[in-house]
């Protein structure tokens, strides 16, 4: 029982991080930007920095996936 979750962990780690680096690597052939390489605003012009922002906003995407129904305290 214990090997079936792990299982289903991993699987679920591994498609998570897939589907992150496709987000990351799209955004940062879409905004990588001449423009605005001087101001340090875009993080998509390293494939690093995109990679923590395309987490960032999975993860937000997750925490708000209830319709916006946390509640503060």
């Amino acid at each position: 029982m214990i090997m079936n979750t792990a299982d289903k962990l991993v699987a679920f780690l591994i498609l998570f991080g897939l589907i992150i680096l496709a987000f990351a690597h799209s955004l940062h052939l879409l905004l990588r930007s001449k423009i605005f390489q001087d101001s340090g605003i875009n993080m998509f012009i390293k494939l690093g920095s995109s990679i923590l922002a395309a987490y960032y906003m999975m993860g937000i995407q997750l925490l708000f996936q209830n319709g916006f129904q946390m509640k503060i305290l």
